[in-house]
């Protein structure tokens, strides 16, 4: 296994860890001995998955005190509009959200998306598959191409209702990116939404864009099992 993916792999094992409930938002994580220990790697790649969990905001990492899982931050949050406890909010709450917002948007989309718009989504794929093996820029790229989708709609409510879930969407991808293979899934999904799009296929960018969701869901009911 190359470096690259080795780091994704400690990473998705944290956010294991996390997702489990075993360690909330302001609970520090144990010593770093102890996690090389759990997840069996050297100090080195255990300290590059810590920063890329912190560069995606999930941890803390304090100088001389310990990393400590993030509470999510309102700085960015649009309006102050989003519940002030993120613990409160189911995934499967995320992803109602999303259907809401996401599968009008991308049937208005196909009828009125332009080559520019066109152009941003397939960079966006492009950059992707590029960055496959790199779990937080390929989250950060999801994320985008999902932003872009939805102004392609050219309904700015549903665009403002989208940025104001910002926040959570950026959780539930980090929370639905635990297993080896998934970066690959979700690529063929974009791949698929986009193909549809340029051939204006209402049907089938529907069909493809529930299903990639629907597929999410299988964490939803994994972390209320994990809760209860």
């Amino acid at each position: 296994m190359n470096r690259e993916r080795l780091d994704n792999t400690v990473t998705r094992e944290i956010i294991a860890l996390i997702a489990s409930g075993a360690y909330g938002p302001g609970h520090r994580l144990p010593s770093e001995r102890d996690l090389c220990h759990r997840v069996g790697v050297s100090r080195g790649t255990l300290r590059k998955a810590l920063a890329n969990l912190a560069e995606l905001g999930v941890l803390s990492i304090k100088p001389n005190s310990g990393v400590y899982v993030q509470s999510v931050s309102h700085a960015k949050l649009p309006y102050e509009i989003l519940p002030p406890d993120f613990r409160a909010v189911d995934l499967g709450d995320v992803i109602d959200a999303r259907k809401a917002i996401e599968l009008p948007a991308i049937e208005r989309a196909c009828a009125c998306i332009t080559r520019k718009q066109l152009r941003e989504l397939a960079e966006l794929v492009d950059s992707m598959a590029q960055a496959v093996d790199d779990l937080p820029e390929f989250l950060k790229l999801d994320m985008q191409f999902h932003q872009a989708l939805v102004r392609a709609s050219g309904n700015m409510a549903l665009a403002t209702a989208f940025e104001a879930i910002y926040e959570y969407h950026r959780f539930s991808s980090v929370f639905t990116s635990q297993h080896e293979g998934e970066e690959n899934l979700a690529l063929d999904y974009h791949r698929k939404l986009l193909a549809g799009l340029k051939k204006g296929d209402v049907k089938k960018c529907l069909a493809i864009l529930r299903k990639h969701l629907d597929y999410m869901t299988k964490y939803s009911q994994q972390t209320r099992r994990k809760a209860i």
